[in-house]
């Protein structure tokens, strides 16, 4: 099953600087934005937080998890989701 992770930039208060904030799923079909988008609303209802930035979520791609994680930093700073396919290593 792919392996993807998912990153979203979030706040517990108001005024307080966003941080991101990760978790992976498994899913036997791709996933697409919208599905993304509602993951990440559900797990913030759970934990209390607040979504930072336009709500937009953008596809970084497959890659390692360090690459991955690499292109979530290179997000524009009103992104509030990025997510990207994690390649299994080989081993």
């Amino acid at each position: 099953m792919p392996k993807y992770l998912i990153s979203y930039r979030k706040t517990e208060t108001a005024g307080q600087k966003p941080e991101w904030t990760s978790f992976t799923a498994t899913s036997d079909a791709s996933l697409e934005a919208k599905a993304i988008r509602e993951r990440v609303d559900k797990r913030m209802s759970v934990l209390g937080e607040q979504l930072w930035g336009n709500g937009e979520a953008v596809w970084v791609g497959p890659g390692r998890l360090d690459d991955v994680l690499w292109k979530r930093e290179e997000a524009a700073p009103d992104v509030s989701i990025v997510y990207g396919l994690v390649e299994e290593s080989s081993r």
